[in-house]
């Protein structure tokens, strides 16, 4: 095998060929802009499930070939690009609408396009990170929508992340003595305090949090991870510096949106609730998570930790993620 023919191995086994697969890509308008939507399971009798990905605009299709085949066999899943992200960002332009209530409207019109498109009357909803706002906000909006609420990485508080992740990055610091990160950190003053939060701040405590395990567990170098965009069976080399587009497009807008979100007082929802945790992320902190599901009435709450994951659950242990997503979420699904 050559470097060359390495990702038409990864076409090859990401395919779909038995009949009663679907495996469909195109773009849809909602809200007035294209947005790239893929459909693909095994068996079109499944459930729908909706992955709501995270960033801001990174979206989740070009990575799942690590991770989603197994979920395929359960599920429909369905990834699309959000507005002004991956592939969607070829339609990005000032001015856009980058309002968190605007996302959410889009998975809306999602929704609505996939009961039309699949003839289902509800579908899950799987957030991930940034993704977990606007899941969690249809999720109390709109039950009527949605058979399951997944939230991976669940966002609750922003301020509160914020706090949690510099204190995980300053104290793994102090314990190895690494002087670099110390005054980094310390160069930040109070974290996130009343200084304005900009991405350089971010970046810092982020970068140090993640080097000491807060985004993948027990590794500071998660190149899996980030370069796994590269052996993509759904986008070219052209669709993937969309990526990039993307983020800096969106990041200015949606950034201040993620770092304010408070959802600690949304505790009563009308639709069964999942969080999916990783027992190490300090990209999105548990802690808050915690306290707010303690609260939490639904008519069912089921809370999994991933005792080897930080921030990826679905990377670092995909045998516990399906097997969790099978126990938990399938039963609330409707039957074929």
């Amino acid at each position: 095998m050559t470097d060359e023919n390495g990702p038409a191995v990864i076409v090859d086994l990401c395919r779909l060929p038995n009949p009663e697969a679907i495996d469909r890509t195109t773009f849809v308008e909602f809200g007035g802009v294209e947005q790239f939507v893929s459909i693909r399971g095994r068996d079109t009798r499944n459930p729908v499930l909706i992955v709501c990905h995270g960033g801001p605009a990174l979206p989740s299709l070009p990575s799942s070939w690590i991770w989603q085949r197994a979920v395929e066999d359960y599920f429909t899943v369905v990834n699309y690009d959000q507005r002004a992200s991956g592939r969607s960002a070829a339609g990005a332009h000032d001015g856009m609408d980058l309002s968190v209530e605007r996302y959410v409207e889009d998975l809306e019109e999602l929704i609505a396009w996939l009961r039309h498109e699949l003839g289902v009357s509800t579908v899950g909803v799987l957030g991930h990170s940034w993704g977990t706002i606007i899941g969690l906000t249809l999720a109390e909006r709109r039950p009527d929508l949605l058979w399951a609420y997944i939230g991976v990485g669940q966002v609750i508080s922003g301020p509160e992340n914020e706090a949690e992740s510099f204190g995980f990055a300053m104290r793994s610091a102090l314990t190895d003595g690494n002087e670099q990160a110390i005054a980094e950190l310390q160069s930040l003053g109070e974290y996130p305090g009343t200084q304005p939060l900009t991405i350089e701040r971010i970046v810092t405590c982020r970068r140090w949090a993640q080097h000491y395990g807060g985004l993948s567990a027990y590794r500071s170098d998660f190149a899996y991870f980030t370069d796994a965009a590269g052996l993509s069976p759904y986008y070219t080399t052209d669709e993937r510096a969309l990526i990039g587009v993307g983020q800096q497009v969106t990041m200015p807008h949606v950034l201040p949106a993620l770092l304010s979100f408070d959802a600690r007082a949304k505790t009563s929802f009308a639709v069964p609730m999942l969080q999916f945790l990783g027992r190490h992320d300090w990209t999105t902190p548990t802690a808050p998570v915690e306290r707010w599901i303690d609260e939490v009435s639904a008519p069912s709450v089921d809370v999994v930790w991933f005792e080897n994951s930080a921030h990826l659950c679905m990377f670092e242990e995909p045998g516990k993620f399906v097997v969790s997503l099978v126990d938990l979420a399938l039963p609330h699904a409707p039957s074929a």
